[in-house]
């Protein structure tokens, strides 16, 4: 099987990826398509990238080791049983948001991906579910792989469409064939679809989870970055390993947030505490925000109304 054959039969597979295991999905990119194309790009130093983390109603957390990627070995094995969108059950990665041109604080991103609120249509809470965001900044130049080549992302994210530009003119800075040129887009696309679609049932990700981890055996690639579903592609996530964050990434500051929502109407607002520095070796040093700076029960209601 040449690699041509490899991907027509990816094709096929991904209208039915429940029936597919993954090992084979694996195999077939691997072994199949074997050299798949990387569109690299570099997340600059003193970048910053924002996490989320639900809160068990308005408890707070108590150490940064609870805001990073997963380290409890119980919620690993009992918990994290499902494929995500660059993982597979039981393998922890640190997820994130980008600030982007149409998104500049990353967190808005970061919450839209982490709640179940955007997530089941019609689903209301005038109430506020909290959240606890943190922020990361990195400490050298990262590589990643840009997940660009979604015709909806490029339709709804200018910075996007800026880096599938610029990916589409080094792919064809190689001299190669126009057959292979061909391949590489046909390919890129499809893999920035499977990125880019909406699930309902997690099995859908073992395509965009398998070519993460090949990604990832690229030596100087330390994770990826793709279109936030949850924003109509208007935000960026990005993925590193639990290996890339312990040595090259470090919180900086965390805060709580409250998300409301009724109908299409929702409300990101400044919860209560704060903390401007973390310290690694010590608990979070919670701080009250000032009152002036705090939503209302009446503000949030009236921004809620239709």
């Amino acid at each position: 099987m040449d690699k041509y054959q490899a991907f027509e039969k990816l094709k096929e597979h991904s209208k039915n990826l429940t029936s597919i295991s993954y090992e084979e999905i694996y195999d077939l990119l691997k072994n199949g398509i074997k050299f798949i194309p990387l569109p690299i790009a570099k997340l600059w130093t003193n970048a910053f990238i924002d996490r989320v983390r639900p809160n068990n109603g308005t408890a707070l957390f108590r150490h940064i080791d609870d805001l990073g990627y997963i380290k409890d070995k119980n919620v690993i094995d009992n918990v994290l049983t499902s494929f995500g969108r660059a993982n597979n059950p039981h393998q922890v990665m640190f997820y994130g948001a980008l600030e982007t041109t149409l998104i500049d604080k990353p967190r808005l991103t970061a919450i839209a991906e982490t709640s179940h609120i955007f997530r089941v249509p019609g689903t209301d809470c005038t109430d506020g579910e909290h959240y606890t965001v943190s922020r990361w900044e990195t400490q050298k130049e990262l590589l990643v792989v840009e997940v660009v080549f979604s015709e909806y992302a490029l339709k709804n994210n200018p910075d996007i469409a800026q880096s599938f530009e610029n990916q589409t003119k080094l792919l064809q800075g190689h001299n190669l064939e126009p057959q292979e040129i061909a391949f590489h887009l046909e390919f890129l696309k499809f893999i920035s679809e499977e990125f880019s679609k909406k699930v309902t049932n997690p099995e859908e990700y073992k395509i965009s989870a398998a070519y993460t981890n090949i990604a990832l055996l690229h030596p100087d690639v330390s994770g990826i970055t793709y279109p936030s579903v949850q924003t109509d592609y208007f935000g960026v996530n990005i993925v590193l390993t639990p290996e890339v964050v312990s040595t090259y990434v470090k919180p900086k500051i965390c805060s709580t947030q409250i998300l409301y929502k009724k109908g299409m109407k929702s409300l990101i607002a400044n919860g209560k505490y704060y903390c401007k520095e973390i310290d690694i070796n010590n608990d979070i040093e919670w701080k009250e925000h000032q009152s002036e700076i705090l939503t209302t029960k009446e503000q949030v209601l009236e921004h809620l109304k239709e």
